[in-house]
């Protein structure tokens, strides 16, 4: 519950970001999804080839539903 709350303070205050487990991804641009630089920010492993599997909607961005999911699959570590 914490990380839900941690991520509603975020968004309030204009910082975007999201908390899924011990993780937090900025949304450095404000758009609501992640890049994959912001991305790399926190997992410099991932490939371009990696993100764009996990872009599911191929939007060129990942929203939190498709970063939860990847997270849930394990395909990104918690």
């Amino acid at each position: 519950m914490k990380k839900i709350v941690l991520f509603a303070a975020l968004t309030a205050m204009g910082l975007a970001s999201t908390a899924i487990a011990d993780v937090l991804i900025e949304d450095t641009d404000g758009n609501g999804s992640f890049s994959l630089a912001e991305m790399q920010a926190v997992y410099s492993e991932l490939s371009e080839e990696q993100f764009v599997a996990l872009d599911t909607d191929e939007s060129g961005e990942l929203s939190e539903d498709e970063l939860k999911a990847a997270m849930d699959a394990e395909l990104l570590p918690k």
